[in-house]
């Protein structure tokens, strides 16, 4: 008996130590660290024999992202933030980018907004790939949302146009312009591979109305100036987009100059007018005189 007495102390011995080798395996553990997910460390906040205070709170060790897709979030005014729509079009370009753009469709816009200087912003964002790590986080983006676009269509320079090209800020453009015969200034109206709504507008969602009626005046090849009604699509405050009305290649003046003789004719008239007296010859107080 005196034996199994000592073979039940020795068991529950053995049993305290396994207790207290599971008890030593669990705090063994908790000195590991687990990444979350798998990315790309941004940045390291403690360092090699830093002491962790881990009582109240768990301490922020390193920062890990995913840099193969790369989430944009963009600030929109609360006049405009009611033009978005859910997937519609957006691109942005970086300082740093030399114009390349990255495009990308709106995801989410989030409801709750801040505040700065009373100005109200709501927080727009998108995702974009990002296979080469050409991004990087907390950059300064540009960001674009397109409300409309137009492929292969026919331009028109919009200072062109005689009412009815209203437009906004889009991209930038413009053709060149030549004398035309009567001293008009002109310019072709010419095919392009995309016209901007009003257009590709920054943090504004502008839906597009229907064609729009307009007039230009047009450089016919006996040097007349013609005026012809056109219809106008999607433009901007450079270009406008012409759906009916013009061919490729016909010139259309885009800013009038005085003619040789008009010129003349004012030079001749500020002339007579600053003549004594302030009057035209003919009209002064003076009596005539006879031969």
């Amino acid at each position: 008996s005196v034996a199994a007495a000592q073979v039940d102390a020795i068991r529950a011995s053995i049993e305290q130590t396994e207790s207290t080798l599971r008890a030593d395996e669990a705090n063994l553990n908790y000195a590991r660290i687990y990444a979350p997910m798998a990315g790309t460390v941004v940045s390291v906040s403690a360092r090699q024999g830093q002491t962790l205070n881990a009582n109240q709170s768990a301490p922020t060790l390193l920062r890990i992202a995913d840099l193969a897709t790369m989430t944009v979030q963009t600030q929109v005014s609360e006049a405009d933030v009611g033009k978005l729509r859910t997937e519609m079009p957006v691109y942005f370009t970086t300082l740093g980018s030399q114009g390349r753009r990255w495009q990308g469709r709106l995801r989410k816009i989030e409801p709750t907004p801040t505040v700065t200087n009373n100005v109200v912003l709501y927080n727009a964002l998108f995702d974009v790939p990002n296979p080469n790590q050409a991004l990087m986080s907390n950059m300064t983006a540009q960001v674009f949302f397109i409300a409309a676009s137009a492929r292969d269509t026919l331009l028109l320079p919009a200072a062109a146009v005689n009412g009815g090209a209203a437009g906004g800020p889009g991209e930038r453009g413009g053709r060149r312009q030549r004398s035309g015969a009567d001293g008009a200034a002109s310019a072709p109206a010419a095919p392009s591979a995309r016209a901007s709504a009003p257009g590709e507008r920054e943090a504004r969602g502008e839906r597009t109305r229907g064609p729009r009626r307009a007039s230009v005046k047009l450089l016919r090849p006996d040097g007349q100036i013609e005026e012809r009604p056109v219809e106008l699509g999607l433009g901007n405050r450079v270009q406008v987009q012409v759906l009916a009305g013009l061919k490729e290649g016909e010139q259309v003046v885009v800013g009038r100059q005085p003619a040789e003789g008009e010129r003349r004719g004012n030079s001749a008239n500020a002339s007579a007018l600053a003549a004594p007296g302030g009057m035209p010859p003919g009209l002064g107080g003076g009596a005539p005189r006879g031969r």
